[in-house]
């Protein structure tokens, strides 16, 4: 599926109005992003318990309350704190992606079905061949008034 609005070569697109540029959505290639994305983020999750960890044994070596206390509140409320709210936001946004891929390839679809079935009525054999027309009216074939079947 490829969504087409053409600028001139070379300039680039502007943000101000939207909607300016070259946009291919292709849902396989989405997918395989989404996948690479998903995998950093869990690469992501384990290191934050790797600080988690680390940020414990600092504080049994130090072995001295101040700094381990120190160690533990910066642990919790600044690094895993942070950690947490950015693994939120990337599954928020796989999901949102996600989200997004299925409602144009749904609209696509719907749009390829409303595409073919008004093809179909607009099928005609012939020039006089109206495909909305009622089909018990009388038929003409001839010219004049008396021509009327």
């Amino acid at each position: 599926m490829k969504f087409d609005l053409h600028t001139t070569p070379g300039v680039p697109p502007s943000s101000a109005n939207g909607g300016d540029g070259n946009f291919d959505v292709t849902p396989s290639v989405i997918a395989s992003i989404l996948t690479d994305v998903g995998a950093q983020a869990q690469a992501f999750n384990n290191l934050a318990g790797a600080v988690e960890a680390a940020t414990a044994g600092i504080c049994e070596a130090a072995n001295a309350w101040p700094v381990a206390d120190q160690m533990t509140g910066l642990n919790t409320y600044l690094l895993q704190r942070y950690l947490r709210i950015i693994g939120a936001r990337t599954a928020n946004n796989i999901t949102a992606v996600t989200d997004v891929v299925t409602i144009l390839i749904s609209a696509d679809q719907e749009m390829s079905a409303t595409a073919r079935s008004c093809a179909a009525q607009a099928a005609q054999a012939s020039i006089s061949d109206d495909p909305l027309a009622d089909p018990n009216a009388p038929i003409r074939v001839g010219p004049g008034p008396a021509a009327v079947q």
